[in-house]
């Protein structure tokens, strides 16, 4: 059942709900259930996600072999005080088509668990939801969220530039405003960043279908919790990602500079590339199910603390 087909009496509930002050977000609760969720539904995981694990894993080893073959081909001919060769514009359209396709697949992968972890739908065939309206509007809202945090910056950004980037010959030196617009910037970010936290359960909310949430009833309704979504957020994404990164440097090791050129080199870099995508959309679902979880805390039912 899509939210926006709730019966009348039951979405004027939901309005009254979303303007109402809420009680702050238990944390760890929230993360525990980010985490035990996903293995208790991890078959449901793999049901979102193995065609786009085939696609994604094909392709990405594919230009990851390409892109490995011609570095070493690159630093095999490369002479002292010669510039470095510039890749073809081939290999760069090829990195921009993975780098599209990896971020479908995720979206794919969060609208699918979405929809189970609040609306208990199962997912459908994998990359199915390519074609539903939930899934678009899930990423017009992460584009919008993105061009928030990055109007933030701009706007401290663009007169920073024209500060420090004086015509040539006339400043040898750094300008005095430097550091000031420097601590302008970080603060921008700070700001954006956290107008974006905010935000975040618009998400959500698109991905089932929900699309009589506003940006001002998500901002008043997720206030005083900015912390506990950012931590929360950390917390489900970031450890996950650190035990591949990890892994990666126990198995394979730090690069040398004399093994670049070499083929196993080239083979190494290429499987494990493949592999950590291919772990990366399968731990997709661990950080959505916390904005799952959130949204649910904030707009259908309390998650209640632990005594």
């Amino acid at each position: 059942m899509r939210e926006d087909e709730i019966p009348v009496a039951n979405r004027k509930t939901f309005m009254s709900i979303a303007c109402e002050p809420q009680p702050k977000l238990p944390f760890w609760e929230t993360v525990s259930l980010s985490y035990s969720t996903y293995f208790s539904h991890f078959i449901d995981s793999l049901r979102a996600s193995w065609l786009w694990l085939i696609v994604v894993a094909t392709f990405t080893g594919f230009v990851s072999w390409q892109q490995r073959s011609w570095t070493a081909t690159a630093v095999t001919n490369l002479k002292p005080g010669q510039a470095p060769q510039a890749p073809k514009p081939g290999m760069t359209a090829l990195l921009e088509i993975d780098n599209i396709l990896l971020l479908l697949a995720g979206v794919s992968i969060a609208v699918a668990w979405h929809r189970l972890m609040i609306l208990n739908q199962r997912p459908g065939l994998s990359g199915s939801n390519v074609a539903t309206k939930d899934l678009w509007r899930y990423i017009v809202v992460a584009i919008a969220l993105f061009l928030t945090l990055l109007l933030s910056i701009a706007v401290v950004m663009l007169p920073t530039f024209y500060f420090l980037l004086p015509a040539p010959g006339v400043r040898t030196s750094l300008p005095p405003v430097f550091l000031p617009l420097i601590l302008m910037l970080l603060v921008a970010y700070v700001v954006g960043t956290a107008v974006t936290l905010r935000l975040t359960l618009l998400l959500p909310a698109r991905a089932i279908g929900n699309t009589n949430l506003t940006f001002k009833q998500t901002w008043n309704r997720t206030r005083g919790n900015i912390w506990r979504l950012f931590w929360g957020i950390v917390v489900t994404t970031i450890p996950p990602w650190l035990i591949a990164e990890i892994g990666f440097l126990l198995i394979i090791g730090f690069p040398r500079p004399a093994n670049l050129a070499s083929d196993d080199f080239v083979a190494q870099m290429t499987v494990s590339s493949t592999v950590f995508t291919v772990y990366y959309l399968l731990i997709v679902p661990i950080g959505i199910g916390f904005l799952s979880h959130a949204y649910r805390h904030f707009f259908q039912a309390p998650i209640e603390p632990a005594e």
